[in-house]
């Protein structure tokens, strides 16, 4: 038959979840860090756009010169 646990048993398996729920949000915190660190900057969001334009226009061209004869 078990025996109740003492009120220092249940303080130690209280602590022992706690200390998982913080490994759990540290894991967490990692990520997003690591998620923040791969923000781009400025210059390869101007690089970006500017490729997306230019590549933009020049389908815009030729779907001109194809269809437009």
């Amino acid at each position: 038959m078990r025996r109740p646990l003492t009120e220092y048993e249940l303080t130690l398996r209280q602590a022992n979840q706690a200390r998982s729920d913080f490994a759990v949000i540290e894991e967490g915190l990692e990520f997003i860090m690591g998620q923040v660190s791969r923000v781009p900057t400025r210059r390869e969001l101007v690089w970006v756009a500017a490729c997306s334009f230019a590549s933009g226009a020049a389908l815009a061209t030729l779907v001109t010169l194809i269809f437009v004869r």
